[in-house]
């Protein structure tokens, strides 16, 4: 990460300008982003452990930020990370929703 600028300015830079300019594939969009370095962060669905009526980074400590700006650069330098945190979100996502209907 850049020195000069703060982990909320580079984690929202990086969600909304570098990696939708930089895929397609396997999202594009920035809140499929948030998802996947969210899920990986807690290695849960996220929202088991924020409150969802509030935005996702005002919960969050210096720690949190930095770790998901540095995953987030981590795909930058190897795209298959990303598809193997895509695939772990959706994952969890699945076995949750089968979980509870039983």
């Amino acid at each position: 990460m850049k020195d000069d600028i703060s982990p909320v300015n580079r984690y929202k830079q990086l969600l909304n300008e570098i990696l939708p300019a930089s895929f397609t594939k396997p999202v594009r969009y920035n809140h499929c982003f948030n998802r996947i370095v969210l899920d990986w962060l807690f290695q849960d669905v996220w929202y088991h452990h924020l409150n969802r009526s509030k935005t996702a980074i005002s919960q969050l400590d210096t720690i949190q930020l930095q770790q998901m700006v540095e995953r987030m650069e981590q795909w930058l330098l190897d795209p298959d990370l990303l598809f193997e945190d895509n695939q772990r979100s959706l994952t969890l996502r699945k076995d949750k929703s089968t979980m509870q209907k039983y």
